[in-house]
């Protein structure tokens, strides 16, 4: 079984949008304190959505 790629978000590129948080349909993203965080590794399924939807560049 092949392991699934954890987004990683840079704090000093986000501008806290929320772009990257409507795209992912896990729920693993969440706006705080003015920044997009990675609620937990569990939620987050590897596929990527949120990266293409940060205008900012700041998802990898």
């Amino acid at each position: 079984m092949p392991q699934r790629e954890i987004i990683r978000i840079d704090e000093e590129l986000c501008d806290g949008c929320g772009d990257c948080v409507t795209a992912c349909a896990e729920g693993a993203i969440r706006v705080i304190d003015g920044k997009a965080r990675l609620v937990s590794d569990s939620y987050c399924d590897g596929f990527g959505a949120c990266i293409g939807e940060c205008p900012q560049g700041a998802i990898t």
